[in-house]
């Protein structure tokens, strides 16, 4: 055989570690994009010198029409109402899921436990008789509990991901409208 990349305890180390780099990492994506608010004038102030030199920004977006109340509040109206349709066709389609994920649950812990009869002894190996394997009833319901732990962590991730989705279409639209660069940064 061949010599591993990574120790086990490399693994047991460098997966935890990426997993929350990633958690991280999104954590900033949220609040970089929870900047752009769906409120009109988007909190800023005439006043408020947070342009190029010292100046704002806040005359010639409202001269370009970038600060229109009706748009942002139809965007917020647009986006609650996309927001409340993907959460109903996600918990429709969870019932499905759900459904599936029980039939093949079962199917899993049948067949892989009746292999030797749902026997609860270990056996030695088929690959190397030196070895004990774990018994059949074992392996069925690690096999089992691995799968739902996947499918759930599926679903999870589907429904965060739909929620990101719609909880950043509306910003994107309206940074949309200051320049290609501005959505693509809140996108």
């Amino acid at each position: 055989m061949g010599s591993a990349i990574l120790t086990d305890l490399g693994t047991e180390i460098l997966i935890p570690v990426c997993a929350v780099v990633g958690i991280v990492f999104s954590l900033f994506q949220w609040f970089l994009v929870s900047k752009v608010k769906l409120t009109p004038g988007g909190g800023r102030e005439a006043g408020s010198n947070s342009g190029k030199n010292g100046y704002s920004d806040y005359l010639i977006e409202e001269e370009e029409g970038l600060n229109d109340h009706n748009v942002v509040l139809k965007c917020a109206e647009i986006q609650s109402a996309i927001s409340e349709g993907a959460t109903s066709f996600l918990f429709t389609e969870y019932q499905y899921v759900g459904v599936f994920m029980i039939a093949l649950a079962i199917l899993i812990f049948v067949f892989l436990g009746s292999v030797e009869g749902f026997s609860t002894k270990s056996r030695p190996c088929t690959y190397d008789s030196l070895k004990l394997c774990k018994p059949a009833l074992a392996t069925a319901g690690f096999s089992t509990i691995s799968f739902l732990l996947g499918a759930v962590t599926s679903v999870v991730s589907g429904f965060l991901g739909m929620k990101i989705a719609t909880y950043a279409n509306a910003r994107t639209t309206l940074e949309a409208r200051k320049g290609v660069g501005k959505a693509f940064i809140t996108a």
